[in-house]
């Protein structure tokens, strides 16, 4: 497992309408303010550096790897079988959960007692916290998508049976565009890992 720091940007209210916060990873403080000024740098082309390092505030909030004498998360293997499934669908069909341009896939992590999504082309954490609400918004993909990975989300926490949980049938969904072909493949991996009972 990768191991990741997730930082807190929180933005003033004084250059704002109202202060808000976002997240990056990264692996030092320096590198989450560059990534983020990245990514504010696309809405205000003419912002400069030092005036951006004066609206924001930088803590890191989490990192995956246990501290020391911290005991692993104990669902670690659930969050590596759904993240090898994530793996399995960014290579079939329509490649969801992917990014070509990045390299790299989705995937879940847990930090500092809290689970985590990373999205594949933003890079961008997402708390996967029920009682945060707007995550969807940084998700580079639709509702669809969107409800699966909160499916994905339960099944990490210990539900046995999440798939649909949270609408639009999970991984037996007819919305996602998929080849049957590759849908039968997708089933066919997520019911030999015990994620998804068989259909019937």
């Amino acid at each position: 497992m990768e191991a990741m720091n997730v930082y807190q940007i929180q933005y003033s209210a004084a250059h704002f309408d109202e202060a808000f916060t976002t997240f990056q990873i990264a692996p030092t403080p320096g590198k989450a303010k560059s990534a983020e000024f990245r990514s504010f740098s696309d809405y205000d082309p003419d912002a400069k550096y030092l005036e951006f390092l004066k609206m924001v505030k930088v803590r890191k909030i989490g990192q995956s790897t246990p501290k020391r004498n911290e005991a692993p998360y104990p669902g670690q293997d659930r969050i590596d079988l759904i993240n090898e499934l994530i793996r399995v669908i960014g290579r079939s069909g329509r490649k969801f959960l992917y990014s070509k341009q990045h390299n790299r896939f989705a995937a879940f992590h847990w930090a500092d007692g809290q689970l985590w999504l990373v999205d594949d082309y933003t890079d961008r954490p997402l708390l996967m916290d029920e009682s945060v609400p707007g995550q969807h918004y940084h998700f580079s993909h639709g509702g669809t998508l969107w409800g699966l990975m909160c499916d994905f989300r339960d099944y990490i926490l210990g539900d046995d049976d999440a798939n649909h949980n949270n609408g639009y049938g999970g991984l037996y969904s007819p919305h996602l565009g998929y080849p049957e072909e590759d849908m039968d493949l997708i089933r066919a991996y997520a019911i030999e890992i015990g994620y998804l009972k068989p259909w019937g």
